[in-house]
């Protein structure tokens, strides 16, 4: 689903009158570019020409060379800890420094040193970077000379710290090791493999983009930090942007989207891992990851109080703000992309998810209900065993009978899996990702109480804890639901129960939603 609005002013266009905005329409993602740069690391790491666990001067000898001239102990940072924002190093070189002028009237500050700040040496003041007019970008060296005097922020791996630079230097390691420069790389990796035929780090027309009608950063070029043709200055230097230069369209940021949640470029457990966080934040609800900024919270369904966790990046350039933003759960992502004022991204955001998450947990309620819900029973006799499973609101799916050899097998498992602190509750099944052959589906079964029994400051109970009981090395909780060209349960499968059992007909479609909806409406007369 795509939706574009058009604002009724807009700024200036050098080669056209703006044009209405659509999911074609360019706009700068800033440091969503850094989940390109990432990946790509990712892809040459599955490739095994590099390992995250790498420090950065293996790829960047200037870091390794500087040690008797630099206070950040550089050996000790790796390509992951840069990644997850744990390197500890400065923020920025350049950026936000108020030695600038034009940062200076983003503060609200006419001139520093009547802010009370002191007056500076002329060699104090960086030559390089994008805010002066007439100066320009910093080269690799300029960059890498000026920052490697700053004093670390953090320890490496101690806390983390959102940093630019991190990423820069990222960059620089993905060009020596391949000896391309950044946008061959992202367009050899990710753009093509993707079909991001829109996606660029040079900026495009100005009629192909939309330009808010403010102060903005359309293009301006940032240097190592983004778009900027350095060899017409630098014969040795390349066009490095691997921190926030990328241009790109919805459709194209939506067809990246799709293309990490179904495991496209990555294999799935490398997938898998790189949706982990890496390090915590103050916040209980924010983690930091590579370089993701991971969200749960317990407030998107109105009748379950279960942590969906989102894993986005936001980026921002002055003008410009945007975030990606993936639900793997149920495999949605969202792409939102603003020219102009930046609190219209937060609203944005908030309504998407307060109106898209409680929708699609009904659809997948729904869906589940109708692909597994129901009676299985063994096609042969004198076997008496079967198994009931059905959605139950916010519980999702779960038993609601099991007999195994004539027994109430359901109270005898409750009475294995339950602590004694705890109360009723229900035998829940939740997916494991996992397939069994062509066409099974494991599902893993938990006793999950209707209260969790507070234990203290540390309460050991783990809502996810399969695999606990065996019988003769099968898994107790383990159900395997054999699914038929339609993507439905046609069997149940008890690997430690050594059974088989088939999914018994619904003719009159009892477990649809059609049906269920019809039952709904009969209280009010209208079930027919």
């Amino acid at each position: 689903m795509e939706c574009s609005f058009t604002a009724p002013i807009l700024g200036n266009y050098s080669d056209s009158l703006p044009t209405n905005v659509t999911d074609q329409t360019y706009f700068r993602i800033a440091s969503i570019s850094k989940v390109f740069t990432v990946l790509a690391l990712l892809i040459e790491q599955q490739t095994g020409r590099l390992s995250l666990k790498d420090p950065i001067t293996k790829y960047v000898p200037e870091l390794r060379d500087c040690k008797n001239s630099s206070a950040i102990d550089w050996e000790s940072i790796t390509l992951e800890a840069l990644a997850s924002q744990l390197s500890g190093i400065p923020r920025e070189y350049v950026q936000s420094d108020l030695a600038d002028p034009v940062v200076d009237r983003e503060y609200g500050l006419r001139d520093p040193v009547d802010a009370g700040f002191p007056p500076l040496d002329d060699g104090e003041v960086p030559k390089c970077g994008r805010n002066r007019p007439g100066q320009r970008p910093c080269s690799r060296k300029e960059l890498i000379d000026g920052f490697i005097q700053r004093p670390p922020a953090f320890e490496p791996n101690g806390r983390a710290t959102y940093c630019n630079v991190a990423f820069v230097l990222l960059g620089f390691a993905l060009e020596t090791l391949t000896g391309l420069t950044y946008d061959e790389i992202v367009k050899k990796t990710v753009f093509d493999p993707v079909g991001m035929q829109r996606a660029m780090l040079k900026k495009p027309p100005d009629s192909e983009g939309v330009i808010p009608n403010m102060t903005n950063d359309w293009d301006a070029d940032i240097g190592t930090y983004g778009p900027y043709d350095f060899q017409a200055f630098f014969s040795s230097i390349s066009n490095n942007c691997s921190t926030g230069g990328i241009y790109t369209t919805a459709s194209d940021l939506a067809l990246f989207a799709r293309s990490i949640l179904a495991k496209q470029s990555l294999a799935t457990v490398d997938t898998n891992a790189w949706f982990k966080p890496h390090s915590y934040s103050s916040s209980w609800e924010f983690a930091y990851g590579m370089p993701w900024e991971i969200f749960r919270t317990s407030d998107l369904i109105p009748d379950s109080d279960r942590i969906q966790t989102i894993i986005t990046k936001a980026g921002s350039l002055t003008g410009y703000t945007s975030q990606l933003l993936l639900i793997p759960e149920h495999d949605v992502g969202i792409v939102l992309l603003v020219a102009g004022e930046s609190r219209a991204l937060a609203w944005l955001r908030e309504e998407m998810l307060r109106n898209v998450i409680p929708a699609i947990e009904t659809i997948a309620r729904e869906q589940t209900n109708d692909r597994l819900s129901g009676t299985y029973t063994a096609s042969y006799s004198p076997i008496d065993s079967s198994v009931s499973v059905e959605v139950q609101g916010s519980w999702g799916l779960v038993l609601t009978s099991w007999i195994s050899n004539g027994t109430d097998f359901l109270t005898r498992y409750v009475d294995m899996r339950k602590r004694k602190e705890d109360g009723p509750g229900k035998v829940q099944l939740t997916p494991s990702g996992i397939k069994r052959g062509s066409k099974g589906e494991v599902w893993r079964a938990q006793f999950v109480p209707d209260k969790v029994a507070s234990s203290g400051i540390i309460n050991t109970h783990v809502i996810t804890d399969v695999d606990q009981l065996n019988y003769a090395s099968r898994s107790l909780d383990e159900f395997v639901f054999e699914l038929d060209a339609s993507g439905n349960a046609v069997e149940v499968e008890l690997p430690a129960l050594r059974v088989k059992l088939r999914r018994r007909p619904d003719p009159e479609g009892q477990h649809s939603f059609s049906a269920r909806l019809r039952n709904l409406m009969k209280p009010l007369g209208l079930g027919h």
